[in-house]
């Protein structure tokens, strides 16, 4: 027995060795003991392996291992004790490295992410998280003074600001390269995968779906929505469901840049530039996308005249059941969780083609930050099948580590959708804004003149045109 064991770690070794070169074991080694100290597992004065061991955990030969020693020297992490060996050196001023952590501050509450520092914090007490609130400005400089005025080491990013900051990947990254995680959904890390490079580690993510008042279609004696439903079929349930007065069938924040683009993903468009670089809009599938939606908007049997001024008004007037179908993601059903009613989720219905926007949630590390070994461990500890878990059973949003996401156990968040795993089904469905060949920061020019579209202050076509010169 102990001989197949001695054959199997022969080979796996083997394996490993195939598989890296000389010099990327090395690189592993100082990573190792270089996070290893800055995470306080090793401590002052402490001697590490010897050259020897080292030698064979690592698989380098011994002038590699010395030459690795040499940088975690030079770097002031251990120093050289003649005749002794290598010790783990006193760290100039304080041994507790501090971390500047930008987040979005819905977060806090929708992933528990103090619950999660405080995890943190107990495993690695040498490093401390302090979270500051961040606004992403829409442009790539105001982002540098942003991240430097702040002083922002490791930072939270949603797909959009992802795209503001790298852009085509054509200019210096703002964002350090991170290793990336096997165990995560891949099609989440090939978005933040720049020129072959990870530059920030998914999180957490969710798909735009359709949520809906249980109790007012059993009510009724109608179907539950299921992934064969078009915006037709909302709006032949959704008339049924108001009642002229205080309750409505469907609702959602058009102003959100996960909402209207809806209409245009699922209508098949592609913004196209003519031969002078300039947007043409005068696109019959981005007129009739545009328009259905207004369509949808304007229909007072089906749709309130509410003002919302963002998706949590969205969440408040279903709470109050003054609607019965909403669009959401994952995140949104957090507010949901005392419902007095029964509710669940499905796929978003269609108009021409069955699509959705994908919501995705990142970490990244500043590259100017000077704490960029405890930043990835941070991030290391977040994406860990422990942190990973806890987000899935304590939550209602999606990890970003398959594993954790697909797991199945006794629930401890009451009111769980049934159909919470439907987002398995319907991964073909998931697109990513950049479908829609165009930067996230037009989607703000294009909004802004679609609103008097919207309210009835100009015609499409007007819109459409100052659209295009803004664009231009």
């Amino acid at each position: 027995m102990q001989h197949l064991i001695w054959i199997t770690r022969r080979i796996a070794m083997n394996v490993y060795e195939a598989k890296t070169t000389p010099k990327a074991r090395l690189l592993k080694m100082v990573t190792t003991l270089r996070e290893e100290i800055v995470a306080g597992k090793r401590r002052e004065g402490e001697f590490i392996p010897s050259e020897l061991n080292l030698c064979e955990q690592f698989r380098l030969s011994r002038s590699s291992v010395r030459k690795g020693l040499e940088t975690l020297v030079a770097d002031g992490y251990i120093e050289k004790v003649e005749r002794i060996g290598t010790k783990v050196k006193k760290r100039p001023q304080s041994d507790t490295v501090n971390l500047i952590f930008g987040i979005y501050s819905s977060l806090l509450n929708e992933v528990n992410l103090q619950e999660l520092i405080d995890v943190f914090h107990g495993k690695y007490p040498n490093i401390r998280i302090q979270m500051v609130d961040h606004y992403f400005p829409n442009n790539r400089p105001a982002i540098i003074s942003h991240t430097q005025t702040k002083g922002i080491d490791v930072m939270i990013v949603n797909a959009y600001h992802f795209e503001t900051i790298e852009g085509n990947g054509q200019e210096e990254h703002l964002l350090e390269p991170l290793e990336a995680n096997a165990g995560i959904y891949p099609f989440l890390t090939e978005h933040f995968t720049k020129n072959g490079t990870l530059l920030a580690q998914p999180f957490i993510y969710s798909p735009v779906i359709l949520c809906y008042n249980k109790d007012h279609f059993r009510e009724l004696g109608l179907s539950e929505p299921d992934s064969s439903w078009t915006w037709e079929d909302v709006r032949t349930a959704g008339k049924r469901l108001s009642n002229g007065n205080d309750r409505y069938g469907l609702y959602f924040h058009v102003l959100s840049d996960n909402r209207w683009p809806l209409f245009l993903l699922q209508n098949g468009v592609t913004f196209q530039k003519n031969g002078q670089g300039k947007y043409q809009l005068d696109d019959p599938k981005i007129r009739e996308g545009l328009q259905y939606c207004m369509d949808l908007m304007n229909d007072r049997d089906l749709f309130p005249a509410y003002l919302s001024e963002s998706n949590v008004d969205v969440e408040a007037l279903f709470l109050k059941q003054k609607v019965s179908m909403i669009v959401v993601t994952y995140n949104s059903l957090n507010a949901l969780r005392d419902a007095p009613f029964a509710y669940d989720i499905a796929p978003l219905p269609y108009y021409r083609e069955p699509k959705t926007l994908l919501s995705l949630i990142g970490l990244a590390v500043n590259r100017q930050s000077k704490q960029q070994v405890a930043a990835k461990l941070f991030i290391d500890f977040l994406v860990s099948h422990e942190s990973q878990l806890s987000i899935r059973k304590n939550t209602m949003n999606i990890p970003a580590l398959k594993i954790a996401a697909e797991w199945n156990g006794d629930e401890t968040v009451g009111n769980r959708p049934s159909r919470f795993h439907l987002f398995r089904e319907i991964m073909p469905t998931f697109r990513f804004f950049t479908e829609l060949n165009v930067p996230f920061t037009s989607f703000s020019l294009m909004r802004d003149e679609l609103k008097f579209y919207w309210a009835r202050l100009d015609d499409l076509d007007t819109v459409l045109q100052r659209m295009e010169d803004k664009l231009s």
